[in-house]
């Protein structure tokens, strides 16, 4: 195991209050920062709530010392942590999916004494993104504990996308594992290679040559969506039930190059920087569907501001017409995450162009990464592009063919239900809103192949925290973890008890 630090020093104390050497509950909250994370309610039966603060620690901590950036990955380090782990739980089938170059995904399925029910799947991915260490102030890749503004903080990489996740299903399958002759339905854990891009050899490898393992699964539970912490408490459990498209929209300016002693109208890059502006600026149409629609109007019961809230309501309203859902979109476009949820959304990741100061170039190129709603058509958005650029000399061309979008996972399904029964259960007063997601995630797969998807980053953390991922100096609240494995141990539960 790796050393904790606490403010960069060593500390084997914290190592043995905190792993479990101690029957205790970790104190690792201030009174001031606790409500935040402290659930009041009654434990579910067979739940040990200090059993699982502790066993959700002790796997991210080692965890994030196992050093999977993508690339190169190097899942296969951690698949084995997890093929050690299940090893030790009674009725537990292992699979190590050797996908070659030191990348492997893991399946371990829990099984039911007499099943009467199709599995469920719960899922993390392995991979984090790369860290620029320069700009941590703790090693990414070591556990680092910190006590900052009443709470505990664990830094790492992956501590929130997607180890936590991880983490914190592996600690609820182990109390799970101990009432194996009460369920009525397996339980498959499933732990993936590559979510962060790159080679397929992720999910899409385990559904090309490993689907039978998981095909019989009724859904899945998976990263995607938030639990979010406002004013000292858990205001609202987002559950993902769909998710944009991601694509990549390449821009090309071609025209005559020269000596750069000598200026020309029909500069490339000049005419590929207007293009691009005017692209940038463009606001795609307003296209609801049913999770939106459903978000928005759940989204209404919290907002505080009132002409927000007002807009929220109209936006939302099935006998609102065209021109007032625009009126009330406009107003929410002003937030930027209200405005990708509200439409298909285009941002600029890329530019290149010349190869010295002293030549106009011939040729400039400039890369939209484009998030394309469900029920949007991306090569309309790539038409709508080149019209609204309006630059003779720049073509913009969609990079790969476009891809089906996947059902929406129904809020009918057990799974939803039993997501929201739990939220309700640990903080009564919380609002459970389905959500679709603007960034990727593994899900978009396995709905595609007929096995609805919810997804849920199930530990509770405020806007500050959440913005961290991808970011310098990810980090997760530590008693965040706790709730996490109760929200999923009380979820799976519901879901597979007779």
């Amino acid at each position: 195991m790796r050393t904790w630090h606490r403010d960069g020093v060593p500390v084997g104390a914290v190592v043995a209050l905190l792993l479990g050497t101690l029957v205790a509950p970790v104190k690792s909250v201030r009174a001031q920062g606790a409500s935040s994370y402290v659930v009041t309610t009654a434990a579910p039966a067979g739940f040990d709530r200090a059993l699982a603060q502790r066993a959700s620690l002790e796997h991210l901590t080692k965890l994030i010392a196992l050093n999977t950036q993508n690339p190169p990955g190097n899942e296969m380090l951690t698949a084995r942590y997890f093929d050690a782990i299940f090893a030790r739980i009674p009725g537990v089938e292992r699979h190590v999916l050797d996908a070659g170059n030191g990348r492997a995904n893991f399946i371990a399925r829990l099984r039911a004494v007499n099943p009467t029910k199709r599995p469920v799947l719960i899922m993390g991915h392995m991979d984090v993104v790369g860290a620029d260490t320069t700009k941590w102030n703790t090693p990414a890749f070591t556990a680092t504990l910190r006590e900052e503004g009443g709470v505990s903080y664990l830094y790492g990489r992956g501590a929130i996308d997607d180890k936590g996740m991880l983490a914190t299903a592996t600690a609820a399958m182990q109390q799970l594992a101990t009432q194996r002759a009460s369920l009525d339905r397996d339980i498959i854990f499933l732990a993936t290679a590559a979510e962060e891009g790159g080679d397929e050899v992720g999910i899409a490898r385990v559904i090309d040559k490993h689907f039978d393992l998981i095909k019989d699964a009724e859904f899945a539970l998976n990263e995607g969506g938030r639990v979010r912490v406002s004013d000292g408490r858990v205001m609202s459990v987002n559950i993902q039930t769909t998710e944009k498209i991601s694509y990549n929209v390449v821009a090309t300016a071609k025209g005559p190059s020269g000596h750069a002693s000598v200026p020309l109208p029909q500069n490339v890059l000049a005419a590929l920087a207007r293009a691009v502006s005017r692209v940038h600026e463009w606001k795609s149409p307003v296209k609801l569907n049913e999770t939106t629609r459903l978000y928005f109007a759940r989204l209404a019961r919290i907002e505080k501001d009132p002409v927000m809230k007002a807009a929220m309501l109209r936006v939302s309203s099935p006998t609102a017409s065209t021109l007032q859902i625009e009126a009330a979109a406009a107003l929410l476009s002003r937030e930027p995450l209200h405005n990708a949820v509200l439409r298909t959304g285009q941002s600029l990741t890329l530019m290149n162009g010349g190869i010295r100061s002293n030549v106009i170039p011939s040729e400039g190129t400039a890369t939209f990464n484009v998030r394309v709603l469900p029920n949007d058509d991306v090569r309309a958005v790539v038409s709508a592009f080149n019209t609204v650029g309006k630059e003779s000399q720049v073509t913009f061309a969609l990079s790969g063919e476009p891809r089906a979008s996947p059902p929406v996972s129904p809020v009918s399904a057990a799974l939803y239900q039993a997501m929201e029964l739990s939220a309700t259960a640990m903080v009564p007063n919380t609002t459970v809103i389905p959500f679709m997601s603007t960034g990727a995630t593994d899900g978009a797969a396995l709905r595609a192949k007929g096995i609805p998807t919810y997804g849920i980053l199930p530990m509770p953390l405020p806007m500050v925290d959440e913005l961290r991922m991808h970011g310098d100096n990810e980090r997760v609240p530590v008693p965040a973890l706790g709730w996490a494995a109760e929200f999923l141990y009380r979820t799976l539960q519901r879901v597979t008890a007779k």
